[in-house]
């Protein structure tokens, strides 16, 4: 019987994972959205503010957090 050799869970080099994937296209949405030149309601103008937010505070926590392993390993 063949036995499978591969790694399971770590993305290749340079290779944007599934997460990653989402996280850009919907801060492109949200970005599109709030740059619309179309009058959008209110609630659908404020729903994109709101993800953008939300997109750059996570963008900020994770940017912390890799620059503290990368401290932690020298």
């Amino acid at each position: 019987m063949k036995e499978n050799q591969d790694t399971v869970g770590l993305p290749e080099a340079g290779k944007p994972t599934i997460y990653e994937r989402i996280k850009e296209g919907l801060a492109v949405a949200s970005q599109l959205v709030i740059a619309s030149p179309l009058k959008l309601p209110p609630k659908v103008v404020a729903v994109a503010k709101y993800l953008a937010l939300a997109l750059g505070v996570l963008e900020a926590v994770e940017g912390a957090a890799k620059d503290r392993r990368e401290g932690d390993e020298e």
